[in-house]
């Protein structure tokens, strides 16, 4: 048998028209594929040339892809220079089918692996393609084949080791099956996230598929690499939009025929909650990591639409732990802001989602992030006038700001209401000050003249103050007020109050008795003659003890709680230290320098000349 260079059996390919190949280095691998994909500028090839090119290209990445195509890179490679080979650009529709015809009848692994990774490759550059239902539908069963095989984890995730007595470092290639698997998954994710199955289209995926894609994501959460894992979760996700919208749009057929299940993935995931901890963890870092590219918008969609479907049904609504929840916030809370306008539509899945997660799950109990989720809210249908708010943004941040949890925080802020009064007299005495506040001085002056007896009930509890604290009532105040009680003015009320200050060694009368009589009589003396403002009468207290004292019009009858006191009289000016002597000192005139003293006050200092 022929060896290579390092000493490694060579593998030698055949192809249709009987050329045997034996490629012994990588670049001997890429030499043959550029110039069997390089056709001659004079040459123009038929269709015949065109379709054996195509499949002795594909035979020889199959044949030598565990030796050469090892890494998606080199792998990708090998289909781009494909792509953009004549095959391609003239003759795409042609090549399509060819490789659709020979993946129903090929049987080689290796080949079928190549062929579906062309298709991938292909599909990417042109999204249509999977649209294409016709092309697809036959391929569906050999793809959910390739993907119910049975690999063990450990093998799969080797890929590479240590063989030998020698050390060398050998490639350990992954098993073909995996390949496949891997890539069925890819496929058949492409196909559900952009075309319409039917009800009819369905039936392929029955429950013990779905339970076993659930399997597979607690069977692979310790691979080291997360591409395959993350791939069959977006195929749960995208099967579950796909019987939704079936659902949806079958719903009155359904009606009429036999009944169909509302959504398969959602009742096979009720039945193994406590065994699917991995998929809902994963899921969340999925809605984390994701990026700004086409494919992760339409991951987040389908994210998003599955979470919905479980923040709305009972069974499910509690399925996520908190502190997953937290995440979600979190995660909600960023996107909302750095969505941009091109991406409405997603931000409003994003505040569609929001609303149950906040009312159903266990964050309706638990305050997380409250006023945050209220300022980011807020923000988007702010300044209206400034800028144009989309009605279903506006819509749908209402809704959100509905709920009870958002109720209760704005309850929360506003704080407790004010407490009404204890007891009549202090009602009445808010009630007075707002009187005097908003009414003017005339009439403030006039309602305390007219005031009857039956407003000073209130004077047995504001008599019971010690009298030491009252001013002695002097008698030129009360022949003041009576001159000038029809001519109150601000000039004569000014005069009133400082006629008689205040003295603090006078000593305080004795004390009066409370009885019925002198309550009487004094309500009657304060009816007829108002108080002056710096005297304490105690009897109209209660009606300006929340005013505060100024120099205005509107505060003229206005009594203190506390008589004005005099001031004390200012401290003495310190005295002037005495200055140190100065000595006696001569000019050079000869002129003698004498000290003036500190008590003499001499405007000038005279320099007596000798």
């Amino acid at each position: 048998m022929p060896l290579n260079s390092d000493g490694v059996v060579a593998i030698t390919m055949e192809d249709d028209l009987g050329i045997t190949y034996l490629v012994e280095n990588p670049q001997q691998f890429w030499s043959e594929l550029e110039d069997m994909l390089n056709f001659g500028q004079n040459d123009i090839p038929t269709l015949s040339l065109l379709d054996s090119t195509l499949r002795r290209s594909l035979a020889l990445c199959a044949a030598y892809h565990e030796q050469y195509l090892q890494s998606p890179l080199q792998l990708e490679h090998a289909c781009e220079l494909l792509m953009d080979s004549e095959l391609f650009q003239f003759h795409s529709e042609r090549m399509c089918e060819i490789l659709i015809r020979d993946l129903q009848s090929r049987t080689d692994p290796h080949a079928q692996f190549i062929f579906y990774h062309v298709l991938l490759c292909y599909g990417r550059r042109k999204t249509d393609f999977f649209r294409s239902h016709k092309r697809w539908q036959p391929l569906l069963p050999l793809l959910m084949d390739h993907i119910l095989v049975e690999i063990d984890p450990d093998i799969e995730d080797a890929y590479f080791g240590v063989t030998g007595s020698s050390g060398r470092l050998a490639h350990v290639p992954i098993p073909i099956e995996a390949k496949l698997r891997g890539l069925g998954v890819q496929l058949l994710y492409e196909v559900c996230r952009v075309q319409k199955l039917s009800v009819q289209d369905l039936r392929i995926f029955d429950d013990a598929f779905i339970d076993y894609l659930l399997d597979l994501v607690e069977q692979t959460r310790h691979m080291h690499d997360e591409t395959f894992n993350y791939s069959v979760i977006k195929l749960v996700v995208s099967l579950n939009e796909q019987f939704m919208v079936a659902f949806l749009g079958d719903q009155i057929e359904q009606a009429t025929t036999e009944p169909q299940p509302k959504n398969r993935v959602l009742s096979v995931f009720m039945r193994r909650l406590g065994s699917s901890k991995t998929f809902g963890e994963n899921m969340i870092f999925m809605l984390n990591r994701a990026g700004r590219t086409p494919e992760d918008l339409c991951m987040q969609l389908l994210v998003l639409k599955f979470l919905y479907v479980l923040f709305t049904t009972k069974g499910t609504s509690e399925y996520f732990y908190t502190n997953d929840l937290c995440v979600l916030v979190d995660v909600f809370l960023r996107e909302l802001v750095d969505l941009d306008e091109n991406s409405e539509s997603l931000r409003h899945t994003y505040l569609r989602v929001m609303h149950p997660l906040l009312v159903k799950t266990q964050l309706r109990d638990i305050p997380y992030k409250r006023p945050q989720i209220v300022y980011a809210l807020e923000s988007l249908v702010a300044n209206s006038k400034v800028r144009d708010v989309n009605p279903t943004t506006k819509r749908l941040v209402e809704r959100c700001l509905g709920g009870d949890w958002c109720v209760n925080l704005m309850k929360a802020k506003q704080g407790p209401s004010v407490e009404k009064p204890s007891s009549p007299e202090t009602e009445i005495a808010m009630k007075s000050a707002t009187a005097f506040q908003s009414t003017p001085a005339d009439a403030q002056l006039q309602r305390c003249n007219s005031r009857t007896l039956k407003a000073s009930r209130s004077a047995e509890h504001l008599r019971g103050r010690p009298d030491s604290l009252k001013p002695p009532r002097s008698p030129g105040v009360d022949d003041l007020l009576r001159t000038n009680a029809n001519n109150a003015s601000v000039t004569s009320l000014s005069g009133v109050a400082h006629a008689a200050p205040m003295n603090p060694n006078r000593p305080s009368l004795p004390k009066r008795q409370s009885t019925a009589n002198s309550v009487l009589m004094d309500g009657h003396y304060s009816s007829r003659h108002p108080p002056a403002p710096h005297v304490d009468t105690g009897f109209h207290n209660h009606h300006h003890q929340l005013i505060p004292p100024t120099k205005s019009l509107h505060t003229v009858t206005d009594v203190k709680e506390h008589p004005p006191r005099r001031s004390a009289p200012p401290p003495p000016p310190p005295k002037r230290r005495k200055p140190p002597a100065v000595p006696t000192q001569k000019t050079h005139g000869g002129a003698t320098i004498t000290t003036i003293k500190s008590s003499v006050n001499i405007p000038q200092v005279k320099v007596a000349r000798a």
